[in-house]
C-alpha cells in the first residue's frame, strides 16, 4: 500500500471559503462578532452546512480571520528582517507593524475579545511578529533590557491610537526614544 498526497482542495471548496471570510470580516466589522453562524452563511450566499464544513465552530472561524487581517503585518515584519541596521528593524515595525486601518484594528481587538482562545491567538500574532525586531534591537544594546515584546505591543497601540498622521508620527518619536537606553538615545 502507497501513500499518496492529499488532494488539494476544489475549486468551489477554496470559493466558498474565502466568500465565508470575506462575508464574515464584513459582517462582524459592520454588526459585531456576536453575529450568528446563520446569519454569516447568509451573507457569503451558501448554507450553514458549508460554513460547519469549514469551520467547525464559530471559534474557529475568528482564529481564520485574526491570521488574515495580520497579513499586512507579516508583510512589514518580513521587510524590517531584511533590514541590515537592528534599530531600522525596529523602528519599521514599531512605525509601520500596525498595517491594520482603524476599523480593521478595531475589528482585530473584537474578535480577540471573543473568546480565550481567541484572545491568546490575537496575542500570539502579535508578540511573533514583534519579537524578532525587539530581541535584535535588545541584543545590539540599541533597545532597554527591561521592554519586552508585549510591553513594545502595547507602545505600539498607544501610537496607533492617535487620532490623525501628525500626532501618532510624535507618538512614535517620543516612544522611540523613550525605549532607547539612555546611553544610545544619546549617540
Amino acid at each position: 500500500m502507497t501513500a499518496t498526497a492529499p488532494r488539494a482542495p476544489r475549486k468551489d471548496q477554496v470559493r466558498n471559503r474565502r466568500r465565508l471570510l470575506d462575508a464574515a470580516r464584513l459582517a462582524f466589522a459592520e454588526q459585531g462578532p456576536d453575529l450568528s453562524i446563520e446569519a454569516i452563511a447568509r451573507s457569503a450566499g451558501v448554507g450553514a452546512t458549508t460554513f460547519y464544513r469549514h469551520f467547525p465552530t464559530k471559534d474557529e472561524l475568528v482564529l481564520h480571520l485574526l491570521d488574515d487581517l495580520a497579513d499586512g503585518a507579516r508583510r512589514v515584519a518580513a521587510e524590517a528582517a531584511d533590514t541590515a541596521d537592528d534599530w531600522d528593524a525596529f523602528r519599521t515595525v514599531f512605525t509601520r507593524g500596525c498595517a491594520l486601518d482603524a476599523a480593521e484594528l478595531r475589528l482585530f481587538e473584537a474578535l480577540c475579545r471573543t473568546s480565550a482562545r481567541a484572545a491568546e491567538e490575537g496575542r500570539l500574532i502579535t508578540v511573533s511578529l514583534i519579537t524578532p525586531v525587539t530581541d535584535r534591537a535588545r541584543a545590539s544594546g540599541l533597545l532597554r533590557q527591561d521592554v519586552t515584546a508585549e510591553d513594545v505591543a502595547a507602545f505600539m497601540r498607544m501610537a496607533d491610537s492617535a487620532s490623525d498622521t501628525r500626532q501618532r508620527q510624535i507618538a512614535h518619536d517620543v516612544m522611540l526614544a523613550g525605549l532607547r537606553p539612555p546611553a544610545a538615545s544619546l549617540a
